[in-house]
Order: structure tokens, then sequence, then C-alpha cells
């Protein structure tokens, strides 16, 4: 591929999501201040899937997914990465901070900060004491216990916490999201930038990773009582949101239109069919690096027959994608699944061994 390609010229862009995943927004978000035309599939909010699980021999049951051609990447940072890496024209640049940079190490803190360090958690916790329709269906609330449990009749059994007890953790959690509004407030925000890094003339990369938990809670009636958040007590962080929101087209005062991505919805039986046909995003020669220490412990080789699956919830016990190994190294696994696609996830927060359902092969 040219060190410039237009968009029209790559292979289908395919979004599997459904609209209101606070994840599935990152992507959005990104596809559309990068001006990245895109097709999207809808999926239901809970399980079967089968566009991905029929069509696409995909065990993973996380949304969002997000195909180029042939290649499926798993889990939203190694999404936007992938989107990073695309060689479009010097009108739509990338969002990501410089290399080497400060402002590099700010955005992956921020990110780190967001998913890793718990505040999506704490977040989603205050979900529990809401009125909420989906945490009133029974289908909807097996579904998410699965994370916690592990799904199946062994962790049903007594693992499961209550509506309850989550609801009783809603102060805490409201604690940790006022003390990141006042992080933000009085550090980054504190000199009057308008984004977060500074100098910026429209949101980046840091601003995906900084807004998308305040952006998710501030939009669920209820879950931030006003006495504790509000523009009076967080002027800066207040204004900060609403200016993304303008930024992203989803503000009814001032709708985006500069740059924006144009998106077309198809569904499961044309989304596979497009994949299928399509050519590779990664054409390059791939290789396991033998100085892994997952490599070695398990002695694998490319076109072992491996699992991988998320290790951070119970929900890998019973979404395991299988397929054979075409690359690992210290970022990134991908394997090959019986469908003929290369399924890519990330080494942080996978796991990968040997599967027990095939044996090695070669490729």
């Amino acid at each position: 591929m040219s060190s410039s390609t237009s968009s029209s010229e790559l292979p289908p862009i395919i979004l599997y999501h459904y609209p209101f995943s606070p994840y599935a927004r990152r992507i959005v978000w990104y596809l559309h201040l990068r001006g990245i035309p895109y097709t999207q599939c809808l999926q239901p909010h809970i399980l079967p899937r089968p566009d991905l699980s029929s069509s696409l021999g995909i065990k993973y049951r996380r949304i969002p997914l997000l195909s180029i051609g042939r290649d499926v990447y798993l889990d939203t940072r190694l999404i936007l990465s992938k989107l990073e890496s695309l060689p479009l024209p010097i009108s739509q640049p990338k969002l990501s901070a410089p290399a080497g940079s400060d402002d590099l190490a700010l955005e992956r803190l921020l990110s780190a900060y967001s998913i890793d360090g718990g505040l999506f958690s704490r977040a989603a916790q205050l979900l529990f004491s809401l009125d909420n329709p989906l945490l009133k269906d029974p289908k909807f609330l097996a579904d998410r216990a699965e994370f916690a449990t592990g799904g199946g009749a062994a962790g049903a059994k007594g693992a499961a916490v209550s509506r309850e007890d989550m609801a009783a953790l809603g102060p805490e959690a409201l604690a940790d999201l006022r003390d990141y509004c006042q992080l933000l407030e009085t550090t980054v925000l504190a000199d009057g930038r308008r984004w977060i890094l500074k100098g910026n003339d429209k949101p980046g990369m840091a601003d995906i990773e900084a807004v998308f938990v305040l952006y998710w809670v501030m939009g669920l009636p209820g879950a931030l009582p006003k006495g504790m958040f509000n523009e009076e007590k967080f002027p800066r962080v207040w204004k900060w949101v609403e200016r993304f929101r303008v930024a992203v087209g989803e503000s009814k005062q001032t709708p985006a239109k500069k740059g924006e991505s144009k998106v077309t919805t198809i569904k499961g039986d044309k989304a596979s069919e497009m994949i299928l046909g399509a050519e590779w995003n990664e054409k390059g020669e791939s290789e396991v690096d033998t100085g892994e220490a997952i490599v070695q412990f398990h002695k694998l080789e490319k076109g072992t027959v491996v699992e991988v699956w998320p290790t951070d919830s119970g929900s890998g016990v019973a979404h395991r994608d299988v397929g054979r190994l075409v690359r690992l190294d210290a970022k990134e696994v991908v394997i090959e699944n019986d469908k003929g696609l290369r399924i890519h996830a990330p080494r942080h927060g996978f796991r990968v061994k040997p599967s027990a359902q095939a044996v090695a092969s070669s490729l």
C-alpha cells in the first residue's frame, strides 16, 4: 500500500456495535473526527449475535469489533491503534500525540486510568442505582452476570453479586468520579486550554481517552447528583465536554459538518459477504517472536492451533476464539479461524494457549 491512500482505496471498514455502548462510541468518535467512511452492522445488546458467531465464526462476546477487509480487530485500544496506522492523506491527519512526546505519555496514562485504573468500572456501578429498564430485564441481567461469574451453571451458584450490593457501591463510585473531575479541572484544563493537549485546535486521541467515561455517565439521567456535579463546581470540565459534543456532531446546538465521516448501515449477511470477499488489510509477512515468554512456555510456532480470550472477566471461559497462530509479538496476537478470517487481539488483557480442540498444524 502506498504512503498515502484515499479512503475509497481501503478495504471495507465495518463496525459491529450497538449505539449506546460507551466503548463503541470511542470508535465512532474517532472515525467521525478523522473523516473515515465506514459501514456499521448493528448488533443486539445481549447474546446471541449470530452475525458474528455463525457467519464469521467469532466467539468474542464484546462490542465493538472492527473489520478492515478480512482482518478483524478486538478491543478498542487495538482498534484505535490500527485506525491510526491507516495511510490516509494529509487532509485526514492522525489523532494521537507525536511519538516520544510528553503528550503521548499523558494520552496513554489517561487511557490506562479510564480503563485499567477502574474509572469505567466505577461508573458502571452507578447503573444499579438508576431506574433503568434494562436492569429489570432478566435476560440482560443473566447476560451481564457472565462477566462476573464466568457463565454456566457453576458460575451461577452463589457467585453473582446482587443489584442491592452493587447499588451500595454507588456513593464510592460518585466519590471517585468527583475526584476525576477535580483532577481534570485543576490540572490539564486549569490553564484554559480548549482540548486535553495544549495547542490543539480540535480534539484528539487524548480527548477520546479522557472524555468517554464522563460523557457516558453524564448522559445517564439521574446518575450524577446535581449537588456534586454541575457546571459551577467544574466549569472547565463541563465546557470541555460540551465542546467535544459539538466536535463529534452530537450537540443539538451546533452539529459538526466539516470532516464528518460517512456511514452506511447493513445487515449481517451483507457484512459477512463483504468481509469474506475482501483482501487482507495487513499483507506483510507475519512471524511468531521466539523471544516472547509465552511462546517459549507453550512452545508455540506459526501454525499452532491456539485459543485466545480476554482475562479481565469470567466471560472468557465460554467465549474463546480458536485458530492457527499467524503472528505473536509484544503487542499483538493474530490467529486465522476456520472461516479464513484473521482475528487480532492485543497481548494486554488477553491470554493465549494451545487449544484443546485441535492439534498443531502448519501454515
